[in-house]
């Protein structure tokens, strides 16, 4: 049974509210982009709220594939920087 609450941890709003189903990495992005509230993170949410952030990931698909492809990507499969030939500035 999921939890309701009489205020948007989002918002504010007064209404009825549950806490919505999203996974870490939407969560992430969302907050990334200022779409949501630190503090409504796994916090019941009103309608509206619910369905413009669900809109918001689903306009976004395209950027959020790409974020969650960076993140993916560890700092370790990346090629070192400096590592290649640098041009060097000769005086004259």
């Amino acid at each position: 049974m999921q939890h309701t609450s009489s205020e948007c941890c989002n918002c504010g709003t007064e209404s009825k509210c549950r806490r919505r189903e999203f996974s870490e990495q939407a969560w992430t992005v969302l907050l990334l982009w200022n779409e949501v509230q630190p503090s409504a993170v796994d916090q019941p949410l009103c309608d509206s709220c619910y369905d413009e952030l669900r809109e918001t990931l689903i306009d976004r698909a395209e950027e959020l594939d790409g974020a969650l492809n960076n993140v993916q990507n560890p700092a370790k499969s990346r090629p070192a920087t400096g590592t290649g030939r640098s041009k060097v500035r000769r005086a004259g």
